[in-house]
Protein backbone atom coordinates (compact mmCIF):
# COMPACT_ATOMS: atom_id res chain seq x y z
CA UNK A 1 0.00 0.00 0.00
CA UNK A 2 1.42 3.31 -1.07
CA UNK A 3 0.84 5.08 2.25
CA UNK A 4 2.82 2.55 4.27
CA UNK A 5 5.98 4.64 3.90
CA UNK A 6 4.33 7.65 5.57
CA UNK A 7 5.50 8.04 9.19
CA UNK A 8 2.41 8.36 11.35
CA UNK A 9 0.82 7.49 14.65
CA UNK A 10 -2.84 6.66 15.04
CA UNK A 11 -4.62 6.49 18.34
CA UNK A 12 -8.11 6.70 19.75
CA UNK A 13 -9.55 8.41 22.80
CA UNK A 14 -12.88 7.33 24.29
CA UNK A 15 -15.88 9.62 24.64
CA UNK A 16 -18.19 8.53 27.48
CA UNK A 17 -21.78 9.20 28.35
CA UNK A 18 -22.94 9.99 31.89
CA UNK A 19 -23.06 6.28 32.77
CA UNK A 20 -19.44 5.87 31.62
CA UNK A 21 -20.49 3.83 28.63
CA UNK A 22 -18.40 4.50 25.54
CA UNK A 23 -20.35 6.70 23.12
CA UNK A 24 -17.61 6.92 20.49
CA UNK A 25 -13.91 7.47 19.89
CA UNK A 26 -11.95 10.44 18.64
CA UNK A 27 -9.28 9.29 16.23
CA UNK A 28 -5.95 10.99 16.82
CA UNK A 29 -3.34 11.28 14.09
CA UNK A 30 0.21 12.50 14.46
CA UNK A 31 2.99 12.41 11.93
CA UNK A 32 4.26 14.18 8.84
CA UNK A 33 1.48 15.56 6.70
CA UNK A 34 1.89 17.27 3.32
CA UNK A 35 0.81 20.56 4.87
CA UNK A 36 3.37 20.29 7.63
CA UNK A 37 0.64 20.07 10.26
CA UNK A 38 0.39 17.57 13.08
CA UNK A 39 -3.36 17.26 12.61
CA UNK A 40 -4.01 14.37 10.26
CA UNK A 41 -7.40 13.90 8.70
CA UNK A 42 -9.43 11.48 6.62
CA UNK A 43 -6.83 11.20 3.86
CA UNK A 44 -4.34 9.90 6.41
CA UNK A 45 -6.95 7.50 7.75
CA UNK A 46 -7.32 6.02 4.28
CA UNK A 47 -3.77 6.17 2.94
CA UNK A 48 -1.51 5.58 5.91
CA UNK A 49 -2.10 1.94 6.62
CA UNK A 50 -5.58 1.65 8.12
CA UNK A 51 -6.52 -1.15 5.76
CA UNK A 52 -8.34 -3.02 8.51
CA UNK A 53 -11.45 -0.91 8.07
CA UNK A 54 -12.89 1.74 10.36
CA UNK A 55 -15.09 -0.72 12.34
CA UNK A 56 -11.94 -2.62 13.32
CA UNK A 57 -10.72 0.49 15.10
CA UNK A 58 -13.93 1.75 16.71
CA UNK A 59 -16.30 -1.22 16.55
CA UNK A 60 -19.91 -0.09 16.17
CA UNK A 61 -19.22 3.30 17.78
CA UNK A 62 -18.97 6.55 15.80
CA UNK A 63 -15.51 7.83 14.95
CA UNK A 64 -14.90 11.54 15.62
CA UNK A 65 -12.45 12.76 12.95
CA UNK A 66 -10.87 16.20 12.63
CA UNK A 67 -11.67 17.43 9.13
CA UNK A 68 -9.80 20.09 7.20
CA UNK A 69 -11.17 22.74 4.87
CA UNK A 70 -11.00 20.73 1.60
CA UNK A 71 -13.42 18.17 3.07
CA UNK A 72 -15.68 20.83 4.54
CA UNK A 73 -16.11 22.80 1.31
CA UNK A 74 -16.51 19.75 -0.91
CA UNK A 75 -13.16 19.83 -2.70
CA UNK A 76 -12.52 16.33 -1.32
CA UNK A 77 -15.11 13.70 -0.51
CA UNK A 78 -15.27 12.29 3.00
CA UNK A 79 -14.56 8.59 2.39
CA UNK A 80 -16.91 7.28 5.08
CA UNK A 81 -20.66 7.04 5.34
CA UNK A 82 -22.57 9.46 7.62
CA UNK A 83 -23.28 6.66 10.06
CA UNK A 84 -19.57 5.94 10.58
CA UNK A 85 -18.10 9.33 11.44
CA UNK A 86 -18.70 12.58 13.23
CA UNK A 87 -17.15 15.45 11.28
CA UNK A 88 -15.16 17.69 13.63
CA UNK A 89 -14.43 21.29 12.73
CA UNK A 90 -11.44 22.75 14.55
CA UNK A 91 -11.63 26.16 16.16
CA UNK A 92 -9.01 27.64 13.79
CA UNK A 93 -11.00 26.89 10.62
CA UNK A 94 -12.24 30.27 9.31
CA UNK A 95 -16.03 30.51 9.21
CA UNK A 96 -16.11 31.98 5.70
CA UNK A 97 -19.16 31.59 3.38
CA UNK A 98 -17.70 28.54 1.61
CA UNK A 99 -17.11 26.68 4.89
CA UNK A 100 -20.56 27.59 6.21
CA UNK A 101 -22.23 26.43 2.98
CA UNK A 102 -20.16 23.25 2.93
CA UNK A 103 -21.03 22.39 6.52
CA UNK A 104 -24.70 22.99 5.81
CA UNK A 105 -24.50 20.57 2.89
CA UNK A 106 -22.71 17.94 4.96
CA UNK A 107 -25.51 17.98 7.52
CA UNK A 108 -28.10 17.76 4.73
CA UNK A 109 -26.19 14.68 3.50
CA UNK A 110 -26.65 13.10 6.91
CA UNK A 111 -23.30 13.83 8.56
CA UNK A 112 -23.13 14.83 12.23
CA UNK A 113 -21.16 18.04 12.73
CA UNK A 114 -19.12 18.73 15.88
CA UNK A 115 -17.28 21.92 16.79
CA UNK A 116 -13.98 20.88 18.37
CA UNK A 117 -12.00 22.83 21.00
CA UNK A 118 -14.73 25.42 20.88
CA UNK A 119 -14.04 28.77 22.51
CA UNK A 120 -17.00 31.07 23.12
CA UNK A 121 -16.01 34.47 21.82
CA UNK A 122 -19.15 36.44 22.48
CA UNK A 123 -20.40 36.39 18.87
CA UNK A 124 -22.60 33.60 17.59
CA UNK A 125 -20.71 31.10 15.47
CA UNK A 126 -22.65 30.52 12.20
CA UNK A 127 -21.84 26.82 12.42
CA UNK A 128 -23.87 26.50 15.62
CA UNK A 129 -26.95 26.43 13.41
CA UNK A 130 -25.82 23.12 11.88
CA UNK A 131 -23.74 21.55 14.62
CA UNK A 132 -25.14 18.74 16.75
CA UNK A 133 -22.17 18.56 19.12
CA UNK A 134 -19.92 21.17 20.74
CA UNK A 135 -16.72 20.17 22.54
CA UNK A 136 -15.36 22.42 25.30
CA UNK A 137 -11.91 22.11 26.85
CA UNK A 138 -12.66 22.20 30.57
CA UNK A 139 -9.02 22.82 31.46
CA UNK A 140 -8.58 25.77 29.10
CA UNK A 141 -11.54 27.84 30.30
CA UNK A 142 -11.99 29.48 33.71
CA UNK A 143 -15.11 28.27 35.46
CA UNK A 144 -17.06 31.50 34.76
CA UNK A 145 -16.32 31.40 31.03
CA UNK A 146 -16.99 27.66 30.92
CA UNK A 147 -20.37 28.19 32.58
CA UNK A 148 -21.24 30.95 30.12
CA UNK A 149 -20.19 28.81 27.15
CA UNK A 150 -22.36 25.93 28.38
CA UNK A 151 -25.39 28.21 28.73
CA UNK A 152 -24.94 29.92 25.36
CA UNK A 153 -24.26 26.73 23.43
CA UNK A 154 -27.08 24.83 25.14
CA UNK A 155 -29.51 27.37 23.72
CA UNK A 156 -28.83 25.86 20.28
CA UNK A 157 -29.90 22.41 21.42
CA UNK A 158 -26.46 20.83 20.91
CA UNK A 159 -24.93 18.00 22.92
CA UNK A 160 -21.98 19.21 24.96
CA UNK A 161 -18.75 17.24 25.26
CA UNK A 162 -16.36 18.03 28.11
CA UNK A 163 -12.81 17.51 26.84
CA UNK A 164 -9.78 16.55 28.96
CA UNK A 165 -11.75 15.00 31.80
CA UNK A 166 -9.20 12.96 33.73
CA UNK A 167 -10.67 12.45 37.21
CA UNK A 168 -13.97 11.52 38.82
CA UNK A 169 -14.11 14.95 40.50
CA UNK A 170 -13.84 16.66 37.11
CA UNK A 171 -16.56 14.37 35.81
CA UNK A 172 -18.90 15.35 38.66
CA UNK A 173 -18.20 19.04 38.06
CA UNK A 174 -19.01 18.71 34.36
CA UNK A 175 -22.19 16.78 35.11
CA UNK A 176 -23.29 19.62 37.40
CA UNK A 177 -22.62 22.15 34.62
CA UNK A 178 -24.83 20.23 32.20
CA UNK A 179 -22.45 18.37 29.90
CA UNK A 180 -23.78 15.31 28.08
CA UNK A 181 -20.58 13.51 27.08
CA UNK A 182 -17.07 13.32 28.49
CA UNK A 183 -13.75 12.85 26.72
CA UNK A 184 -10.41 11.94 28.21
CA UNK A 185 -8.53 8.98 29.60
CA UNK A 186 -10.86 8.88 32.58
CA UNK A 187 -10.95 5.09 32.70
CA UNK A 188 -7.48 4.45 31.30
CA UNK A 189 -5.80 5.09 34.62
CA UNK A 190 -6.49 2.85 37.61
CA UNK A 191 -8.47 4.10 40.58
CA UNK A 192 -6.11 2.65 43.17
CA UNK A 193 -7.28 2.02 46.71
CA UNK A 194 -4.42 1.12 49.04
CA UNK A 195 -5.17 -1.94 51.12
CA UNK A 196 -8.11 -3.06 49.00
CA UNK A 197 -8.53 -6.81 49.35
CA UNK A 198 -9.51 -9.18 46.56
CA UNK A 199 -12.73 -11.11 46.92
CA UNK A 200 -12.32 -14.91 47.01
CA UNK A 201 -13.71 -15.18 43.47
CA UNK A 202 -11.24 -12.63 42.11
CA UNK A 203 -8.42 -14.25 44.02
CA UNK A 204 -9.27 -17.54 42.31
CA UNK A 205 -9.31 -15.79 38.92
CA UNK A 206 -5.93 -14.21 39.63
CA UNK A 207 -4.51 -17.55 40.73
CA UNK A 208 -5.73 -19.23 37.55
CA UNK A 209 -4.34 -16.37 35.48
CA UNK A 210 -1.04 -16.77 37.29
CA UNK A 211 -0.93 -20.43 36.31
CA UNK A 212 -1.61 -19.55 32.68
CA UNK A 213 1.19 -16.98 32.71
CA UNK A 214 3.63 -19.61 33.98
CA UNK A 215 5.02 -21.66 31.06
CA UNK A 216 5.81 -24.46 33.51
CA UNK A 217 2.17 -24.87 34.52
CA UNK A 218 -0.01 -27.61 33.07
CA UNK A 219 -3.70 -27.59 32.25
CA UNK A 220 -4.13 -29.93 35.21
CA UNK A 221 -2.98 -27.16 37.53
CA UNK A 222 -5.22 -24.57 35.87
CA UNK A 223 -8.16 -26.96 36.07
CA UNK A 224 -7.48 -27.56 39.76
CA UNK A 225 -7.61 -23.83 40.49
CA UNK A 226 -10.83 -23.33 38.54
CA UNK A 227 -12.49 -26.21 40.37
CA UNK A 228 -11.87 -24.55 43.75
CA UNK A 229 -14.61 -22.01 42.97
CA UNK A 230 -18.03 -23.30 41.98
CA UNK A 231 -19.16 -20.02 40.41
CA UNK A 232 -15.93 -19.85 38.43
CA UNK A 233 -16.56 -23.39 37.12
CA UNK A 234 -20.08 -22.45 36.05
CA UNK A 235 -18.87 -19.33 34.26
CA UNK A 236 -16.17 -21.21 32.40
CA UNK A 237 -18.67 -23.80 31.27
CA UNK A 238 -20.99 -21.06 30.07
CA UNK A 239 -18.15 -19.19 28.36
CA UNK A 240 -16.92 -22.25 26.49
CA UNK A 241 -20.43 -23.34 25.61
CA UNK A 242 -21.35 -20.03 24.03
CA UNK A 243 -20.16 -20.19 20.43
CA UNK A 244 -20.41 -16.84 18.72
CA UNK A 245 -22.63 -13.80 18.62
CA UNK A 246 -24.82 -15.78 16.21
CA UNK A 247 -26.05 -17.89 19.12
CA UNK A 248 -24.25 -21.16 18.47
CA UNK A 249 -23.80 -23.42 21.44
CA UNK A 250 -21.48 -26.35 22.14
CA UNK A 251 -22.17 -29.16 24.59
CA UNK A 252 -19.57 -29.14 27.34
CA UNK A 253 -19.20 -32.12 29.66
CA UNK A 254 -16.33 -31.09 31.92
CA UNK A 255 -14.22 -28.20 33.12
CA UNK A 256 -11.32 -29.69 31.11
CA UNK A 257 -13.46 -29.52 27.95
CA UNK A 258 -14.17 -25.86 28.67
CA UNK A 259 -10.51 -25.01 29.16
CA UNK A 260 -9.45 -26.79 25.97
CA UNK A 261 -12.18 -25.20 23.85
CA UNK A 262 -11.45 -21.69 25.08
CA UNK A 263 -7.74 -21.98 24.31
CA UNK A 264 -4.95 -20.23 26.19
CA UNK A 265 -5.24 -16.71 24.81
CA UNK A 266 -9.02 -16.55 25.06
CA UNK A 267 -8.83 -18.19 28.46
CA UNK A 268 -6.61 -15.37 29.67
CA UNK A 269 -9.07 -12.90 28.18
CA UNK A 270 -11.95 -14.53 30.02
CA UNK A 271 -10.10 -14.53 33.31
CA UNK A 272 -9.41 -10.82 32.85
CA UNK A 273 -13.08 -10.18 32.15
CA UNK A 274 -14.07 -12.16 35.23
CA UNK A 275 -11.77 -10.01 37.34
CA UNK A 276 -14.06 -7.11 36.45
CA UNK A 277 -17.23 -8.81 37.69
CA UNK A 278 -19.08 -6.52 40.07
CA UNK A 279 -16.96 -3.45 39.33
CA UNK A 280 -18.22 0.04 38.60
CA UNK A 281 -19.55 1.22 35.26
CA UNK A 282 -17.12 1.47 32.41
CA UNK A 283 -15.66 -2.01 32.66
CA UNK A 284 -16.12 -2.63 28.91
CA UNK A 285 -13.55 0.01 28.03
CA UNK A 286 -11.18 -1.17 30.76
CA UNK A 287 -11.36 -4.70 29.42
CA UNK A 288 -10.76 -3.49 25.86
CA UNK A 289 -7.73 -1.51 27.02
CA UNK A 290 -6.29 -4.56 28.77
CA UNK A 291 -6.80 -6.84 25.79
CA UNK A 292 -5.38 -4.34 23.28
CA UNK A 293 -2.36 -3.67 25.50
CA UNK A 294 -1.55 -7.39 25.80
CA UNK A 295 -2.02 -8.10 22.11
CA UNK A 296 0.00 -5.08 20.99
CA UNK A 297 2.92 -6.09 23.21
CA UNK A 298 2.79 -9.55 21.67
CA UNK A 299 2.72 -8.14 18.12
CA UNK A 300 5.71 -5.85 18.75
CA UNK A 301 7.77 -8.69 20.20
CA UNK A 302 6.88 -10.97 17.28
CA UNK A 303 8.61 -8.57 14.88
CA UNK A 304 11.94 -8.40 16.72
CA UNK A 305 12.16 -11.28 19.19
CA UNK A 306 9.48 -13.89 18.35
CA UNK A 307 10.58 -16.16 21.18
CA UNK A 308 9.44 -13.45 23.62
CA UNK A 309 6.00 -12.95 22.06
CA UNK A 310 4.08 -15.00 24.62
CA UNK A 311 5.94 -13.38 27.51
CA UNK A 312 5.19 -9.97 25.99
CA UNK A 313 1.46 -10.77 25.96
CA UNK A 314 1.75 -11.66 29.63
CA UNK A 315 3.61 -8.43 30.40
CA UNK A 316 0.95 -6.35 28.67
CA UNK A 317 -1.86 -8.17 30.41
CA UNK A 318 -0.32 -8.09 33.89
CA UNK A 319 0.48 -4.37 33.50
CA UNK A 320 -3.27 -3.72 33.22
CA UNK A 321 -4.33 -5.69 36.28
CA UNK A 322 -4.22 -2.60 38.49
CA UNK A 323 -6.74 -1.06 36.10
CA UNK A 324 -8.95 -4.14 36.33
CA UNK A 325 -8.66 -4.66 40.07
CA UNK A 326 -8.01 -1.21 41.56
CA UNK A 327 -5.15 -2.77 43.51
CA UNK A 328 -1.57 -1.39 43.38
CA UNK A 329 0.42 -3.15 40.67
CA UNK A 330 3.31 -4.18 42.97
CA UNK A 331 0.80 -6.00 45.18
CA UNK A 332 -0.65 -7.78 42.16
CA UNK A 333 2.78 -8.82 40.88
CA UNK A 334 3.82 -9.98 44.35
CA UNK A 335 0.80 -12.28 44.46
CA UNK A 336 1.80 -13.94 41.19
CA UNK A 337 4.65 -16.34 40.52
CA UNK A 338 5.97 -14.42 37.53
CA UNK A 339 9.47 -14.89 36.21
CA UNK A 340 11.90 -12.14 37.29
CA UNK A 341 12.13 -10.99 33.66
CA UNK A 342 8.37 -10.53 33.37
CA UNK A 343 7.95 -9.02 36.84
CA UNK A 344 10.71 -6.45 36.33
CA UNK A 345 9.39 -5.56 32.89
CA UNK A 346 6.00 -4.76 34.43
CA UNK A 347 7.25 -2.85 37.47
CA UNK A 348 10.53 -1.30 36.29
CA UNK A 349 10.20 -1.39 32.47
CA UNK A 350 13.52 -3.27 32.40
CA UNK A 351 14.89 -5.48 29.64
CA UNK A 352 13.50 -5.85 26.16
CA UNK A 353 10.06 -6.74 27.48
CA UNK A 354 10.09 -3.50 29.46
CA UNK A 355 11.02 -1.62 26.30
CA UNK A 356 8.08 -3.20 24.48
CA UNK A 357 5.71 -2.24 27.29
CA UNK A 358 7.04 1.32 27.28
CA UNK A 359 6.29 1.63 23.55
CA UNK A 360 2.82 0.17 24.05
CA UNK A 361 1.96 2.62 26.82
CA UNK A 362 3.37 5.57 24.87
CA UNK A 363 1.06 4.69 22.00
CA UNK A 364 -1.90 4.07 24.29
CA UNK A 365 -1.59 7.42 26.07
CA UNK A 366 -0.82 9.40 22.93
CA UNK A 367 2.81 10.19 23.73
CA UNK A 368 3.61 10.34 20.04
CA UNK A 369 6.91 12.15 20.47
CA UNK A 370 8.47 9.32 22.46
CA UNK A 371 11.39 7.48 20.92
CA UNK A 372 10.87 3.82 20.15
CA UNK A 373 12.67 1.55 22.60
CA UNK A 374 11.63 -1.70 20.95
CA UNK A 375 13.63 -0.98 17.79
CA UNK A 376 10.52 -0.63 15.62
CA UNK A 377 9.49 2.34 13.49
CA UNK A 378 6.56 4.60 14.27
CA UNK A 379 4.66 2.97 11.41
CA UNK A 380 5.33 -0.53 12.73
CA UNK A 381 4.17 0.50 16.19
CA UNK A 382 1.03 2.20 14.93
CA UNK A 383 0.06 -0.72 12.68
CA UNK A 384 0.54 -3.11 15.60
CA UNK A 385 -1.70 -0.86 17.67
CA UNK A 386 -4.42 -0.92 15.00
CA UNK A 387 -4.20 -4.70 14.73
CA UNK A 388 -4.36 -5.03 18.52
CA UNK A 389 -7.41 -2.78 18.71
CA UNK A 390 -9.11 -4.85 15.99
CA UNK A 391 -8.35 -8.06 17.90
CA UNK A 392 -9.56 -6.58 21.19
CA UNK A 393 -12.80 -5.40 19.56
CA UNK A 394 -13.34 -8.89 18.17
CA UNK A 395 -12.71 -10.52 21.55
CA UNK A 396 -15.02 -8.07 23.31
CA UNK A 397 -17.82 -8.54 20.77
CA UNK A 398 -17.69 -12.32 21.14
CA UNK A 399 -17.28 -12.46 24.90
CA UNK A 400 -19.92 -9.89 25.73
CA UNK A 401 -22.72 -12.20 24.54
CA UNK A 402 -22.15 -14.31 27.65
CA UNK A 403 -20.47 -11.84 29.98
CA UNK A 404 -19.88 -13.74 33.21
CA UNK A 405 -20.42 -10.63 35.30
CA UNK A 406 -23.98 -10.24 34.03
CA UNK A 407 -25.06 -13.78 33.16
CA UNK A 408 -27.64 -15.23 35.52
CA UNK A 409 -28.87 -18.34 33.71
CA UNK A 410 -26.06 -20.87 33.62
CA UNK A 411 -26.24 -24.00 31.47
CA UNK A 412 -25.94 -27.32 33.24
CA UNK A 413 -22.92 -29.48 32.49
CA UNK A 414 -23.49 -31.40 29.30
CA UNK A 415 -26.82 -29.70 28.64
CA UNK A 416 -28.23 -26.99 26.44
CA UNK A 417 -28.34 -23.40 27.61
CA UNK A 418 -31.21 -22.55 29.88
CA UNK A 419 -34.12 -21.13 27.94
CA UNK A 420 -32.99 -22.46 24.56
Amino acid sequence: MEGRSVPFRVGRQPIFDSKLKVHGYELLFRGVSPAGSDAMTADVLVHSGLDLGLPSLVGNKPAFVNTTRPYLVGEQVIPFSPGQVVVEVLEDVPRDPEVVAGCRQLTLNGYTLALDDYVWGGDDDPLLEFASIVKLDVLALPIDRLTEAVLRCSAYGVRLVAEKVETKDELLMCEALGFDLYQGYLLSRPDIVEGRALTPAKAACLQALDKLCDPESSFDEVEAVVKTDGALCARFLRAAGAGTARGLYRRIRSVRDALVILGERRLRAWLSLMLLAGTEAGYEEQFAIAMARARMAELLAEQVAPYLADAAFTVGLVSSLDLLLGVPLPAVVEAMSLSPEVGQAVLARSGYLGAVLTDVLAQEFGNVGASSLSGLSAGDISRSYLQAIAWANDVCSVLEVSDPSTTRDLAPIGGAPVGS
